[in-house]
């Protein structure tokens, strides 16, 4: 290697880890361990192959185009997927990286100097685009780790940067499907990946390394390429009517909106004599009092059958590191 440098902001504290992953690639080490996000349950132990992350990573720079003279920002907690990744990034790609203490208000390190390309996750970018955000115009900024707010996406759109948004997990070593914010509205597999449903769920194989992996993603195609509804756990299967989460907050966020509420929420079930299960609403924060009126309120603005049947508040939401919402049924 005679580009790799990896440099670190004075606050940084995971130096140990990045050497100690440092010399396990340059020794040749040929699988790493990460941990899954938890956000459907108990974080797990994935081994990742080398030449996974060697794929992955000469995917990234083939996909988005990039050349040569790459400097890489890592923002992101090195012992996840996103952090890690853009580590093995600059040890593939043989380009500088330089790590900042992970936070949920990056803007100054990306203001502050020219980088190639970042990973962000949605909450650190509605936190950036609340202060002076002027970074390079020439920067690629990945989005992943949760998904994209309508009201995320259209201040995106208008920032003129270039922004992809990435689907992918940990077994997969990142991201195996892309689409550019305010252009796409629909995720392209990358080269070398095949995309099928298994009982209604998306797998993901990559012949190439004889990889198989069967998510819990519940996608809809169109001329090859793909919307995410939600997970299969997720589903509401309210009197036949199957209702995807992801779906119908974007709705009730502006509902809520329009009646004065700015709370974090996410929708739920809970199971029914009559409809099997119902919409449940988990607000956080305390009870409103008028309730009553918020559930009509819902009710006319959310199509017939998915609308919430219940209100349940909570003192709080909880969320993984990169800002995914930890959904639980309610009993």
């Amino acid at each position: 290697m005679t580009h790799f440098i990896a440099t670190y902001s004075n606050d940084f504290t995971a130096i140990p880890l990045v050497e100690a992953t440092v010399k396990k690639w340059v020794n040749n080490s040929l699988s790493f361990t990460l941990y899954s996000s938890g956000s459907t349950g108990n974080p797990k132990e994935i081994k990742l192959d080398r030449s996974l992350l060697e794929w992955s990573a000469m995917g990234t720079k083939s996909a988005l185009n990039l050349g040569d003279d790459i400097s890489i920002l890592c923002c992101l907690p090195i012992e996840k997927t996103g952090g890690f990744m853009q580590l093995i990034r600059a040890l593939v790609w043989d380009c500088p990286i330089h790590f900042v203490k992970p936070t949920n208000d990056p803007s100054t390190h990306l203001n502050s100097s020219h980088y190639s390309l970042t990973s962000l996750t949605p909450t650190q970018l509605e936190n950036i685009l609340t202060k002076d955000f002027t970074p390079s115009s020439s920067i690629t900024i990945l989005v992943g780790g949760a998904p994209i707010s309508p009201g995320l996406e259209e201040k995106l759109s208008t920032t003129g940067l270039r922004f992809i948004e990435t689907y992918g997990m940990t077994e997969t070593a990142s991201h195996i499907a892309l689409r550019e914010v305010g252009k796409d509205s629909l995720f392209k597999a990358q080269d070398g990946v095949v995309l099928s449903v298994i009982e209604d769920c998306l797998s993901v194989s990559i012949p190439e390394l004889g990889l198989n992996v069967l998510t819990h993603d519940i996608v809809e195609f169109t001329n090859h390429r793909f919307k995410l509804l939600g997970r299969s756990d997720d589903v509401i299967n309210s009197g036949g009517v199957k209702i995807h989460p992801v779906l119908i907050e974007p709705l009730i966020a502006v509902s809520l909106a329009s009646a004065g509420i700015n709370r974090a929420f996410y929708l739920s079930k809970k199971p029914n004599t009559v409809f099997g299960e119902i919409t449940v609403l988990v607000i956080e924060g305390e009870a409103i009092q008028d309730s009553s009126y918020l559930l009509e309120l819902l009710k006319r603005d959310i199509p017939a059958y998915m609308h919430p049947k219940e209100l349940v508040f909570v003192d709080q939401i909880q969320f993984t590191e990169t800002g995914k919402v930890i959904r639980k049924s309610i009993s």
